[in-house]
Order: C-alpha cells, then sequence, then structure tokens
C-alpha cells in the first residue's frame, strides 16, 4: 500500500513518516509533497492508496486538493490533519468522504492507528469491488449463455428441446416439457424523438427491470432476450404454484405499453396468446411473428393471438387510380403523395388494413406509376421500390410508415418531368400568342411582359427549348404566313405586308426574299404559271 503525507512545514512531514510503524500497518511506500501542486504531481503519475494531508495550506487547502482528485475519478482515500478543532473543516471533510480527522499536534501512535482503520477498509472496498466485479462478469456470462440458448428457440427455429431444458437446469432455470408458460413479443414501433433513442443495451435492462417488477406482483418469473434493435421476445413461467390467467397476463402488458409511452417515450406492440408448454413454443412464435407481419399500421397495443378471430376487413373504398395517373403526369406529386397517405390512414383508423390489402394497394401504385412514367417519359429506375421498405427486421414486411416513405421517394422523378412539361406547354403559348398576334410588330419585351418573364430569360427558354432564336422564329412565321396569303389569295402584296405587321413594303419584301428565294410578286407568279 502507498501513503503520500502532505503538509507545508517540512519538520511535520518528516516526523510522521520517520515517527510511524508503517511496516506495521501494512504500508511498503510513503512518499512526500510540501503543498498541494506537488501532491497532485504524485498523484497524477503514481497509484497513491491513501492521503495524510494537512487542510490549512497556503495557496490550495487540502479539502481543495482532495476535492480535485475526486473530481479526478481518483480512487486515493484521505485523512486529514489540522491545528484547529473547526467544525465546517471536519463537516467538509466528511462530506468529500475523509476517512478520518486528526487533531494536531497527534501521537505517532494515534496517527498510526488511524492509518491502520483506513488501511482496513481500504483493504475491504477492494474486496467488495473484486466480488462486485466478479459478481458483474458471472452476470453478463449468464446472460450470454442464456441469449445464445433461448434466441433461434425464440424465432422460431427447430432446436434440440431435451438439451435445452438440460441447460435450464444447469442455469437454475426451473422449466420442463410440462412447465406453463407464455411467449410474448415486443416490437418497438417509434421514438418521440429520434436523439433521445435509447441504445439496445439500456433498453433492454431497461425492459427486463419493468417486466420482472410487473409479473413478479403475480409470481412470475421473466427470461427476456434481445432479438434486434427493434425487437425482444419474453417468456413468463410461474415461480411456484401460482398461474397467470390470460387477462391478467393482457393487463400486464398493456400496463408495460403505458410505462414505454411515460417513461422510455417510446411507442411498442405486444404480441402475445394462451398459456402453452415448452414444446408448443416454436409454433407459437412463427404465429406471432405473422400476427406482427399483420401490424402494417403499426399500432401501438397488445396482441392477443388465438383468442379473438380478427374480423375479416370491409370493402374499402378504391383510391382514384386514374385521378392520381393524370395528376403526376402533370406533376401534381403532393396532391397523389397527400391523397396516397390519407387513404391509407383512413384505411388504418377503420381497422380494414391488413397486411394483404398493404401489399396490393403497393402494388397497384407501382403499375400507376409505371402507367404515368411511360406518359411523362420517368424512367422505371427511378421510381422502382429500393431498401428502404425494409429498413426494419426483413421478419416485419411491409408497414404502412414504410410504403408511405417510399411513395414520398418514388413520385418526386414526377415533380422533376412536370416541371420540364410545365417549360414546354409555356413555350407552345409564346408560339400561339405570335400566332394570333401576326398583324403586329411583335418584339421581345411585349411577349415577356405578357407572360410575366425576364425578356433575357424568355429568350434563354425559347432558345433551348425550340433551337431557335425567337426573332427568328417571329420572322420565320410571319413569311409562312405571308406566302400562304399571296398563294390563296388576290390581297395586295402591300396589304399582305400589313397582315403580316410590316408598315414598309420596301422592308417587307427584302426579308420574304430572303426567307423564301424570291420577292413576294415572283413568289405569286411562279405559284399561278
Amino acid at each position: 500500500m502507498t501513503v503520500l503525507v502532505i503538509d507545508d512545514q517540512i519538520n511535520v512531514v518528516s516526523g510522521i513518516v520517520s515517527g510511524v510503524d508503517w511496516a506495521a500497518v501494512g504500508v511498503d511506500r510513503v512518499l512526500q509533497a510540501y503543498n498541494a501542486a506537488e501532491a497532485k504531481e504524485i498523484l497524477r503519475h503514481q497509484k497513491v492508496d491513501m492521503m495524510l494531508c494537512d487542510i490549512e495550506m497556503p495557496v490550495e487547502s487540502g479539502l481543495d486538493l482532495f476535492r480535485w482528485a475526486r473530481d479526478q475519478q481518483m480512487e486515493t482515500e484521505c485523512i486529514f490533519l489540522t491545528a484547529h478543532a473547526d467544525f465546517d473543516y471536519a463537516k467538509e471533510a466528511v462530506r468529500l468522504g475523509g476517512l478520518d480527522y486528526i487533531l494536531q499536534p497527534a501521537r505517532y501512535a494515534d496517527i498510526q492507528a488511524a492509518v491502520l482503520r483506513a488501511a482496513h477498509r481500504i483493504e475491504t472496498k477492494k474486496e467488495l469491488q473484486a466480488y462486485s466485479s466478479y459478481g458483474k462478469m458471472m452476470a453478463r456470462r449468464r446472460d450470454v449463455l442464456m441469449e445464445g440458448l433461448l434466441k433461434n428457440w425464440f424465432l422460431g427455429e427447430a432446436v434440440s428441446l431435451p438439451q435445452l431444458l438440460e441447460d435450464f437446469q444447469k442455469l437454475e432455470i426451473q422449466i420442463d416439457d410440462v412447465t406453463p408458460v407464455y411467449f410474448t413479443l415486443i416490437q418497438v414501433l417509434r421514438w418521440e424523438d429520434a436523439a433521445a433513442q435509447w441504445s439496445a443495451e439500456l433498453l433492454k435492462y431497461a425492459f427486463l427491470n419493468v417486466l420482472s417488477e410487473l409479473f413478479s406482483e403475480h409470481g412470475q418469473k421473466i427470461l427476456l432476450i434481445q432479438l434486434d434493435h427493434h425487437n425482444f421476445a419474453f417468456l413468463s413461467y410461474a415461480d411456484g404454484p401460482r398461474l397467470l390467467e390470460e387477462e391478467a397476463l393482457r393487463a400486464l402488458l398493456e400496463r408495460f405499453l403505458q410505462i414505454c409511452q411515460a417513461h422510455f417515450h417510446c411507442d411498442a406492440a405486444c404480441y402475445t396468446g394462451p398459456r402453452l408448454t415448452p414444446p408448443e413454443l416454436t409454433e407459437r412464435a412463427r404465429a406471432l411473428y405473422g400476427c406482427r407481419r399483420g401490424n402494417v399500421a403499426l399500432a401501438a397495443k397488445v396482441f392477443i393471438w388465438g383468442r379473438i378471430a380478427e374480423e375479416p376487413p370491409g370493402k374499402l373504398a378504391a383510391p382514384e387510380w386514374k385521378r392520381w395517373e393524370e395528376r403526376l403526369v402533370r406533376g401534381d406529386v403532393e396532391t397523389v403523395q397527400t391523397e396516397a397517405n390519407r387513404w391509407l390512414d383512413g384505411a388504418a383508423e377503420a381497422g380494414k388494413l391488413s397486411a394483404e390489402i398493404l401489399q396490393r394497394f403497393y402494388q397497384a401504385f407501382l403499375q400507376l406509376l409505371c402507367a404515368a412514367g411511360e406518359s411523362a417519359n420517368v424512367p422505371a429506375d427511378a421510381f422502382l421500390p429500393g431498401r428502404q421498405l425494409f429498413e426494419r427486421s426483413p421478419q416485419e414486411g411491409f408497414t404502412i410508415d414504410g410504403v408511405k416513405l417510399w411513395i414520398e421517394a418514388a413520385v418526386q422523378p414526377f415533380a422533376r418531368a412536370g416541371q420540364a412539361a410545365d417549360v414546354k406547354s409555356q413555350v407552345e403559348q409564346i408560339k400561339q400568342y405570335i400566332e394570333t398576334h401576326m398583324e403586329r410588330d411583335i418584339r421581345r419585351s411585349e411577349i415577356a411582359e405578357a407572360f410575366y418573364l425576364n425578356p433575357d430569360y424568355l429568350s434563354r427558354l425559347f432558345k433551348k427549348e425550340t433551337g431557335m432564336q425567337l426573332k427568328d422564329y417571329i420572322v420565320a412565321e410571319k413569311m409562312k404566313a405571308a406566302q400562304t396569303l399571296l398563294r390563296t389569295t388576290d390581297l395586295p402584296v402591300s396589304m399582305v405586308a400589313v397582315r403580316v405587321g410590316y408598315s414598309n413594303f420596301s422592308h417587307f419584301s427584302q426579308v420574304y426574299k430572303k426567307a423564301v428565294g424570291r420577292t413576294p410578286a415572283e413568289d405569286r407568279a411562279a405559284v399561278r404559271e
């Protein structure tokens, strides 16, 4: 054991070091310091079991030094020395966890006796810590062994039941092949705040404590294991002749779900069934997993398999598939997503959304996307389902939340396609405007004002969509209209020029010849020959 003696008076330190029979109290090394700074340097680099420390030291007191050691998580114990019988000193020394408080001057025999008492307490504490560590290690080892024994069985897989029951006896778990038990699955559905989500290990510990306390009131013991981050399973069995009734089981599980919401801030569901014996558990586990897959709405409640027959879903109003398709083609994804979510929520609230119906809805929505994608030129790989539908355990299958997330992602490519369609539609409207205002001297600024667009943006948009400059397109359309009038009517050339927005006949003739290759008069004559 190592002791550090600290006092700002050198003669006090040397007197204690030489005056105490350290070997007699089990101390094999004595270190010395003359202020708190020196003591800290020693404590940082060497393991010290006990300090004999003066309280009234300059700069930093012995109380401050011990407080610092505690803040550093050091396990060093302390006996305080002081020349003043100050009650406040004594109270603070006790509060900090000091082992003793000695008034100076003290006989070396008294100091030695205090050190001996402190050494005994330190050794006792070390032994308790060792036993505690050993106990924790054995408890963890037992938990690991039990998880290994139970996991496959609880997952509904075939196991060697005789061997399993024999191993139970070795672990002092009093279950044989005729012991009445209840088997229950727990599914964590959602957290109020994802950032405050509990770790898997801590949640398992909390669940085990809560369930053990609830069921112990009915003479029941709990064997709980964690299947994955969202799912747990447990076996409850009688600790004696007392049996748990099914209604009592339901009440206990409902109370457990209430505790999950109030204290763990998560929603959970429990899936259980009538009492059974160990040979029946494998089939029961498979049935409960099927029950869990059916909870597509992720309802936070207790599901009892085999007692309450599920009513077949009533007739549901069909989703408006055709209207949704038309809206997707136009890029109105917000309406489609909102109405699809509303349909799913309504079906779930009415208790009519089974796993089979959710699967059919998903397949029909996928067909809708394919049809809309063909019309809107959206490739199938832009909306085909990815792994986001199966972010939870694959055994859980589809959930309403998973399908909603997929819909949200799957419709987004149609929003972009709809924006492109809007651009094309806008360009077509500009072309229509030019056609219906042919008799005017159409300018870019006029079109931009009519469509609430920036003139430069209008030019870039038109060139991108048509490959032509807006000005060249206007001239080309005017010359096409003029050619039609020249060839199909007897209007004078000057009147034709006015009809297509040219007040200067000479300028019109020049532009026409450049576009057609002949003057207006030559073109009319050539056609009528």
